[in-house]
């Protein structure tokens, strides 16, 4: 496990650093380099992390020291530079774990230095042989945990170490010993400081079992056994209920058990384990988070599967979110505390079986410890199919040919003009007087 400890950071650009040309929107980028040659370090990991230190990615530092970071959006986040070289490695750099930087809609180039860390190291023996492979851990004064095996002749060594005080623990692999601590203090950058061992002490046990509310817990869970005296701790599955932890340093102890199964967990005194003796327990988790049950269905009455069920607090902050059951069912809460303020919220991501349904919003609730409080049958509200437009078929004309126009050649209707008789002209006959003869 690489050390998680100090670097130096500042601010400002260095020169050949570069704005890289995809750096549109928010992102975070920089040159990672010895402190002591200016040369670039390519044997970083750069973690991100959120405001609230939720894990969010890591990369890999390339070759010439650059490191690249998109977040997903702007907000404060917290840097961490850790050498990713093995932690037996005395050359590896001392890392800093709490590099903060302030994300606008644009990059944020920050430049980091790094310098050489120190180192602790030496020889694990059980009744004076050398132990293979014993395990070894040390623990800073501001909580921060490196962990290395031995070798085969029981050599061990930690580097990447920030300045600070360190306690060291050696275990032996077969759990066959146990031995003292080691508080190693004001350990410095680029010095390597000597912690030997050799482990006489028969180790003791915890045995026992983990219930909830009376009944035995089922799956898998991890408890931890801290000794209260020297601050060592063991970590170790729990599987079907049963408690089994070995090769324990003497001394008082408590277990701590996280929230299983809808049960609250907590932290729990158990008194001391002696040398090669065990310690039998049981530890039974008595109360659980209240739940609200209900099904959601359509206006036919009919459960409608995987749609979403969330519950908030009076801040509005998430306590549980699910999907429904195939019948619509569902039981929300489990883990979370006794409350007011609750409210219980019913609605879909997409389309379920093809249709949208309106959310559902419960009024304020109050959740109760070891309760389920029934919220019935809730009946959501479909939204009106989309109508699909429906385009016309085409209609086709057949092109239409006009018939052909015959004029019939038109006959003049003959004229017969009836000829005219003039009208006989008979003359009159003239009536002279005879002339007088002389």
């Amino acid at each position: 496990m690489a050390a998680l400890l100090s670097v130096l950071v500042t601010v400002g650009a260095l020169v050949g650093v570069s704005t890289p040309a995809q750096a549109a929107g928010p992102q975070v980028y920089g040159r990672v380099t010895d402190a002591s040659t200016g040369s670039p370090v390519s044997t970083v990991r750069v973690l991100l992390f959120d405001a609230n230190w939720t894990y969010l990615k890591r990369v890999k530092v390339k070759g010439n020291g650059i490191y690249q970071l998109v977040p997903p959006g702007p907000g404060s986040y917290h840097l961490q530079f850790v050498d990713g070289r093995p932690a037996y490695n005395t050359k590896a750099y001392a890392a800093r774990l709490d590099v903060r930087v302030r994300v606008g809609s644009g990059p944020v180039q920050k430049n980091v230095r790094m310098k050489r860390g120190g180192a602790i190291g030496g020889v694990v023996k059980v009744r004076g042989k050398r132990a293979a492979k014993a395990h070894i851990r040390a623990v800073s004064n501001g909580g921060q945990v490196i962990e290395v095996d031995a070798n085969k002749k029981g050599e061990y060594a930690l580097g990447g170490l920030a300045k600070d005080d360190y306690r060291v623990f050696a275990y032996d692999a077969r759990n066959r010993r146990v031995g003292k601590s080691k508080l190693i203090r004001s350990v410095k950058l680029r010095t390597f400081r000597q912690a030997s061992f050799n482990l006489t002490t028969k180790p003791g046990a915890i045995r026992g079992f983990l219930t909830l509310g009376g009944a035995r817990a089922r799956g898998v869970t991890y408890v931890t056994a801290v000794n209260k005296k020297s601050g060592e701790y063991w970590v170790k599955k729990v599987s079907a209920g049963n408690i089994s932890l070995r090769g324990l340093t003497p001394g008082p102890y408590r277990l701590q058990v996280p929230d299983t199964n809808g049960y609250f967990g907590g932290s729990f005194a158990i008194g001391s384990v002696r040398a090669g003796g065990k310690r039998n327990v049981t530890i039974d988790l008595g109360t659980r988070g209240g739940t609200f049950t209900g099904q959601a269905v359509d206006k036919n009455g009919v459960g409608i599967p995987n749609i979403s069920v969330r519950m908030t607090d009076a801040q509005g902050r998430v306590l549980d979110e699910r999907p429904t059951n195939q019948d619509g069912t569902f039981a929300i809460g489990g883990t979370a505390r006794q409350q007011g303020g609750v409210t219980v919220v019913v609605f879909p991501y997409s389309t379920i079986q093809g249709h949208t349904y309106q959310a559902w919003t419960s009024s304020v609730l109050t959740l109760f410890n070891n309760q389920d409080l029934s919220l019935g049958r809730i009946t959501l509200q479909r939204e009106p199919d989309p109508v699909t437009p429906t385009t016309p078929a085409p209609t086709t004309t057949a092109p239409t040919t006009p018939a052909p126009t015959t004029t019939a050649p038109t006959t003049p209707t003959p004229t017969t003009t009836a000829p005219t008789t003039p009208a006989p002209t008979t003359p009159a006959p003239t009536t002279s007087a005879p002339a007088p003869v002389a």
